[in-house]
């Protein structure tokens, strides 16, 4: 957890919003209010204005750096599918969370100390060092409902909504918990709304321990329960639903085996009592049109997604288990990175969460990655940023490697490097079980091609037992000259047409026919070429995919 805790504090303190609003906001904030207030002694306690300030521009920047390191940082990984990246790695979800809580603790500490050093040189504060220790450690304390409101907010809130309401509730708790106005001067109604919040509980702790009073138990019991509240509420809100624990599978060899998986979204069925079965040290391509069911085989089978029926099973154990043996690496379709982090310390800290991982150097080399390891994942491109996330799919060195549309925003040079890369890891031991849209893909790469139409298998055997189980069209193509053609579609035997500029490829069952009904258009075709239709037509018979116009 200590790599990723370091993740976390280090993308939370280069965030320029972080320096402005937790450091010099409430440093700047504090020598405006302390020159105000100077004289005055609003306290019960008689205590100076500029140790009163103090006080409150202290709690009032640690409320920032709590809320800025959860609530925005954790809705952009859920939303940028960061989290279920996480959830495939060896970290668990509790680890997480309390990394992202010990990270946010620590981003509230500096405004504390800097607070502190302003008074002390600015206006000559004095206290003595029990009192300075124990009124640090007394605010750094009250600031966990802070850091809980942010993980609610984050949880349950987008990016752009998470950034403004932890705004809202930064400067509305402190306008109401008297940090801006000292509370002697309220309404004594307000006053007693103020005794209730936590930004006025945690800074009367300070108060009184400056005063040289005992801390007021009433203020400890209400951070206390808004602490428990919010703990409850951000528990309830990032449960996820309840999923029956499916009955147990006989433990096998294989690396991957789904048995009678069903899965529906209300009325819509995408996985039909799936049987998947793949051993160890196989290179396996799974194949289907949008909508049939590849990306939900693959989260039923990681364990990120329950199934209504059937079993899972990874190395002959439940997702979760080889998944926190390190037994999994995972490259998912569209998951982000987790910004504000270099892309060596990233892979430098996942590698760290596996047992026996592949070195940063070998990596970068096999990733191609030397260019960018220092640089920011925000700012990669979007082939930079895919080679990224499939080196943190391989550096853990996992038996098993589920690669989801993995060549997406790759240019051909990368892809090269990805494949050499993928052949690599399969000549060493690993299974590589990946999807793709990219027929070529599968029939050059993979060993055995899986086929899915429906949430069901429609094929499964070598790329030359694919092309003849959906009965490979031939391919008629030729070059058109003229006004652009009509009717192709319409030809005896056609299934599916091509346009590549004047290029035009015919995908039929009668051959002949078709070639005889081009007669009359002659004086337009140049040329005519016939060939076995390959892969991409027994693609299109056995999926039922309509015209690829």
């Amino acid at each position: 957890m200590g790599g990723y805790l370091r993740l976390e504090v280090v993308r939370s303190v280069r965030d320029a919003r972080y320096v402005v609003l937790a450091l010099a906001a409430p440093v700047g904030f504090y020598l405006l209010f302390a020159g105000i207030f100077t004289g005055q002694r609003a306290q019960g306690g008689g205590l100076p204005a500029s140790v009163e300030v103090m006080v409150a521009m202290a709690a009032f920047g640690a409320q920032w750096g709590a809320l800025s390191a959860t609530a925005p940082r954790l809705a952009s990984d859920r939303e940028r599918g960061w989290l279920d990246v996480l959830a495939v790695t060896p970290l668990s979800a509790a680890r997480v969370m309390a990394a992202r809580i010990c990270a946010a603790l620590l981003a509230s500490l500096p405004a504390v100390v800097a607070v502190g050093v302003t008074a002390r040189l600015a206006h000559d504060v004095q206290l003595t060092a029990g009192q300075w220790l124990l009124g640090l450690a007394a605010l750094w304390a009250g600031v966990l409902p802070f850091v809980l409101l942010g993980i609610l907010i984050g949880i349950t809130t987008d990016t752009t909504t998470a950034y403004g309401l932890s705004m809202a509730c930064y400067f509305a708790l402190a306008a109401l918990g008297g940090l801006w106005v000292p509370p002697a001067i309220f309404p004594a109604a307000l006053r007693h709304a103020a005794a209730a919040l936590p930004s006025y509980s945690q800074a009367e702790l300070g108060w009184r321990i400056a005063a040289g009073s005992t801390p007021s138990l009433t203020s400890v019991l209400v951070l206390a329960a808004w602490t428990g509240g919010l703990a409850a509420l951000a528990c309830w809100a990032g449960a996820g639903p309840s999923l029956t624990r499916p009955p147990s599978a006989p433990a096998g060899d294989d690396a991957v085996r789904l048995a009678g998986v069903s899965k529906s979204y209300g009325t819509v069925r995408a996985l039909d009592s799936l049987n998947l079965e793949i051993p160890e040290r196989a290179l396996v391509a799974l194949l289907g049109a949008n909508g049939a069911g590849k990306t939900t085989a693959i989260r039923v089978l990681l364990g990120l997604l329950g199934a209504d029926a059937g079993t899972a099973r990874l190395f002959g154990v439940p997702p979760a288990q080889a998944v926190a043996a390190g037994q999994v690496g995972v490259m998912l379709q569209d998951a982000g990175l987790m910004s504000g982090v270099t892309v060596g310390g990233l892979l430098r800290c996942i590698g760290r969460l596996y047992p026996q991982p592949l070195d940063l150097e070998t990596t970068v080399r096999l990733t191609g990655l030397e260019g960018i390891r220092n640089r920011r994942t925000e700012r990669l491109s979007t082939g930079q940023a895919q080679r990224v996330r499939f080196a943190v799919a391989m550096i853990g060195r996992p038996a098993l490697l589920v690669l989801d549309e993995p060549t997406a925003g790759l240019d051909v040079q990368a892809q090269q490097v990805f494949w050499d890369s993928v052949r690599a890891c399969r000549a060493g031991g690993q299974t590589v079980l990946f999807s793709t849209h990219y027929l070529e893909e599968a029939d050059q790469n993979a060993d055995r091609i899986i086929v899915i139409r429906a949430g069901t298998t429609v094929a499964d055997g070598t790329p030359e037992q694919v092309r003849a189980a959906g009965r490979s069209a031939v391919l008629v193509s030729f070059t058109w000259h003229g006004t652009a053609p009509t009717g192709l579609d319409g030809l005896p035997g056609v299934t599916a047409v091509d346009l590549d500029g004047r290029r035009i490829r015919l995908h039929t069952s009668r051959p002949d026919e078709t070639v005889w009904s081009l007669y009359e258009q002659r004086h337009h075709i140049t040329g005519l070429t016939v060939t076995d239709g390959g892969l991409k037509s027994a693609f299109l018979s056995l999926t039922g995919t309509g015209h690829d116009n």
